[in-house]
C-alpha cells in the first residue's frame, strides 16, 4: 500500500488519477485508520466484511484462500484497462501512465 502511495496516488493524482483501496477483512475502522496512518497512506481505504454479498460473490468463482489484493485500473473512458491478481508495480505503473497518454472521449467531458 505505501508504495502505491508512492508510484501511483502521489505521482498521478493531481492529474485526475484515483486510488482507492478495500480491506476485504471485516476489520474495525479504528483499526484500519490507524494501519494507514502508520503506513503514510493517504488515499482512500473502504471496508469490506467477508459476510457482505459483495465479497461472497467475488470469492464464489475463486479458488485460493483469498481473492486479493486486486489491482484494476479504470481507464477515462470507464472501461476496465488492467487487472492483476497478484501486485505488480511495474504493471500497475504502466497501465496508469497509458490510459492518462488517451484522450478522454467526448462524451465524458464536461
Amino acid at each position: 500500500m505505501p508504495d502505491i502511495e508512492d508510484r501511483i496516488w502521489t505521482k498521478f493524482k493531481d492529474q485526475g488519477v484515483v486510488v482507492a483501496a478495500i480491506d476485504p477483512n471485516g476489520d474495525a475502522a479504528d483499526g484500519v485508520q490507524a494501519f494507514t496512518a502508520s503506513s503514510g497512506v493517504t488515499y482512500p481505504i473502504g471496508l469490506e466484511s467477508p459476510d457482505t454479498p459483495t465479497y461472497k460473490a467475488l470469492v464464489k468463482n475463486f479458488k485460493g484462500l483469498n481473492p486479493y489484493p486486486v489491482d484494476v485500473v479504470v481507464g477515462k473512458d470507464g472501461k476496465i484497462a488492467y487487472v492483476s491478481r497478484e501486485y505488480d508495480p511495474d504493471g500497475l505503473l504502466a497501465a496508469v501512465q497509458a490510459e492518462l497518454a488517451k484522450e478522454a472521449p467526448t462524451a465524458l467531458l464536461r
